[in-house]
């Protein structure tokens, strides 16, 4: 039942039904949500479509709302019992996509103030594009063609909108100028707590200026979106020039198979290592800690994926290449350098000049934590909670 200063929450994932009747949606969604929970000053519900097929999230989970604080609601099929339904409301909160129009014009139509969340800009759809189908051109040109079209669909959605939160750089230089209020986030699921403390930063890298082999490191789904095919062609580099390094791989996808061979057949195998995924707080946060000079991001497209953040909170700068999410961190965190896309001869020549220069390596570290903090878990989602109050619609009980 729809209750006076209610947020509503449309998220873009499906929930999958069960052939008992439950539902089942991430794990990092239902955290999500309920840190929504822990910052409004009022009912928190999910509004949910279904999908009967199963997920690939690896993290998916039975929900169970009851332990987080909200309700879960199958989302209803018109615009009119859209409106209805959400005419008591103090404000939604979605994602910024096409499919979203409906909900907008409901929301408009009882006075809803309607929030959403944006992540990948044009350009980086189309790079992801490029990525996975490099040699595919009719698909290609289909999926080509469908993006513009969104794109023209949020173009549309975005002036029904009272604001916008952006996560990363790419789509808060694009779109905050077309929304009433934008607010810039950095996502991160790193608590407060789990951050190496400033006055640690120095003494993690107690042997890095003893001239052993730098420790480079690569966490992720082995995909080609996150230039995964780039490592061995780096790591090839690094080897040639003779600078001296360890490359651990840690994650799984669909290039496993295609990076295994590949060291082989380089002859990488004694400076490259591939590790399993990790339970993200209890084992990749604490490798990170212990066993990363640098963290190289080959990533070929502007993703603003938590990753920046969250290796930043262990203490470890970034190598990268010069993606558009990724230059927005670097102007905000001063964590990390960047080098040109798709060169892995010029990022192992940049790991090169690091590796005559570790001092660099430990102020970028320090950066790299100060952004960290800032951008913690709980104060993202402060900062996002306070943004959604300062424009719901608020009555007295």
């Amino acid at each position: 039942m729809s209750e006076s200063n209610e947020l509503v929450l449309f998220p873009s994932l499906k929930a999958q039904r069960l052939p008992n009747g439950k539902l089942v949606m991430t794990q990092k969604y239902m955290e999500g949500a309920g840190r929504f929970v822990d910052k409004w000053p009022g009912p928190v519900t999910v509004m949910v479509e279904l999908d009967d097929r199963p997920t690939e999230d690896m993290d998916r989970v039975e929900a169970r709302p009851e332990l987080f604080g909200f309700e879960i609601e199958e989302r209803p099929k018109s615009e009119d019992e859209f409106a209805n339904r959400l005419k008591h409301s103090a404000i939604g909160l979605g994602f910024l996509a096409g499919n979203n129009i409906m909900i907008a014009k409901a929301c408009n139509k009882v006075g809803m103030p309607l929030v959403c969340t944006s992540e990948y800009s044009p350009r980086t759809e189309r790079q992801i594009v490029a990525a996975e189908l490099p040699q595919d051109h009719m698909r290609r040109a289909r999926r080509l063609l469908w993006l513009h079209a969104e794109e023209k669909r949020r173009q549309k959605l975005l002036p029904m909108l009272a604001g916008l939160q952006c996560s990363g750089t790419p789509t808060y230089d694009l779109y905050r100028h077309l929304v009433p209020s934008a607010l810039l986030f950095f996502d991160n699921r790193v608590y407060e707590k789990d951050i190496l403390p400033t006055d640690q930063v120095k003494s993690r890298f107690n042997d890095l200026l003893s001239g052993r082999p730098l420790k480079l490191v690569f966490g992720g789904r082995l995909s080609t979106m996150k230039g995964v095919s780039e490592l061995p062609k780096i790591a090839r580099e690094l080897r040639d020039r003779r600078i001296p390094f360890e490359m651990t791989i840690v994650g799984t996808g669909p290039l496993e198979s295609a990076l295994k061979d590949a060291a082989s057949f380089f002859g990488l195998n004694n400076f490259v290592k591939l590790l399993p995924p990790m339970d993200f707080r209890n084992g990749w946060i604490p490798f990170l800690r212990d066993n990363a000079d640098l963290f190289v991001c080959p990533h070929v497209q502007g993703d603003p994926s938590s990753t920046y953040s969250e290796v930043m909170s262990c203490g470890v700068p970034i190598v990268g290449y010069a993606n558009e999410a990724f230059e927005g961190v670097l102007k905000n965190s001063g964590g990390g350098w960047a080098s040109p896309l798709r060169r892995p001869a010029k990022l192992a020549e940049l790991i090169g000049a690091l590796d005559k220069n570790r001092e660099e390596i430990l102020k970028k570290a320090q950066a790299a934590v100060s952004f960290a903090s800032e951008h913690a878990f709980e104060k993202t989602f402060e900062r996002r909670a306070e943004h959604l109050r300062s424009l719901g619609r608020f009555r007295s009980s």
